[in-house]
């Protein structure tokens, strides 16, 4: 960082009856290279030992965490919101419970951020289903000049798949002026949020170092895995229909399909070939013809 000030993050992690993953994650918080961090943790009616475990971090880190508890649950979506509500950062960014961060994730995207003036800054990402692959990655340390290196996200391309993943680094009161994340739907809040973002304040920016780790492990429930995603892509479409393309609208009928795992009759796969989003009509013809998913 050349900046004088390293101005606060708030880092929101909303949590449900999984102390150990919640510890992992906490943990990778607690590791970053990026000094003035707060971190609000908002649980989720948890039964287990949740509650515990925060109080130990309170303990050993005075004025650092933020525990937060609703006695029944009422949604990730709105645990989020009510950190972001509390948070007192200049700069917001979010983790779930079971994912990771790189140790250099946060400066990285603060510098970024700072130099590029984008509606959000964040990083590629992966998806893991055992530490052990990503265990690499987490000890790899960059250097200045490819954390600098940059991709930008534009409306348009971000209107045909959601290119910065489930967490991004913006300014906190830009998320609080546009309301937090939409309660009101099912999933896909997170590439709602980003698209709001963008339309409102511009270009974002992607480092292209992986900085974020998503745990994938199929044995746990999770709402890309549930019908929960397809509700959420319907309201998706519908609320951003003003905002898309033809060719977009098709595009995400082709997502809606490789999510599903559908095979749909050869005239509506012809129907929906998307040239911007050629990736989303190549997985759905693999899957008709092949049987393979991918995505």
């Amino acid at each position: 960082m050349n900046a004088p000030s390293k101005p606060l993050v708030s880092v929101y992690i909303p949590t449900r009856n999984r102390s150990a993953l919640l510890r992992r994650a906490v943990d990778s918080v607690l590791a970053q290279d990026y000094p003035e961090i707060e971190v609000l943790i908002c649980d989720e009616a948890s039964t287990d030992d949740t509650s515990d475990v925060v109080a130990g971090y309170i303990g050993r880190y005075p004025g650092k965490f933020t525990y937060l508890r609703n006695e029944t649950p009422q949604g990730a979506c709105r645990a989020r919101n009510r950190c972001i509500e509390h948070a007192v950062g200049t700069y917001v960014t979010g983790l779930d419970d079971d994912d990771l961060f790189h140790p250099q994730r946060i400066s990285c995207l603060v510098d970024i951020y700072r130099r590029h003036s984008p509606s959000f800054a964040c990083s590629r990402f992966k998806y893991f289903q055992a530490p052990a692959q990503i265990a690499s990655l987490l000890e790899r340390r960059y250097g200045d000049a490819e954390l600098g290196r940059v991709d930008t996200l534009t409306l348009p391309a971000l209107l045909y798949a959601n290119l910065a993943g489930n967490q991004v680094l913006t300014e906190l009161s830009r998320m609080r002026e546009l309301g937090g994340f939409d309660e009101s739907m099912p999933s896909w809040q997170d590439y709602d949020m980003w698209v709001r973002l963008v339309h409102r304040y511009g270009t974002a920016v992607r480092t292209r170092p992986m900085l974020s780790f998503v745990d994938d492990d199929r044995s746990r429930a999770r709402i890309r895995n549930s019908s929960k995603r397809a509700e959420g892509s319907d309201r998706f479409i519908a609320k951003h229909a003003g905002l898309m393309t033809t060719d977009q609208q098709r595009n995400h009928r082709n997502i809606q399909y490789v999510m599903n795992r559908q095979r749909p009759p050869l005239r509506e796969i012809a129907r929906n070939i998307s040239f911007g989003g050629y990736k989303s009509t190549v997985k759905v013809l693999l899957h008709k013809f092949f049987g393979v998913s991918i995505g």
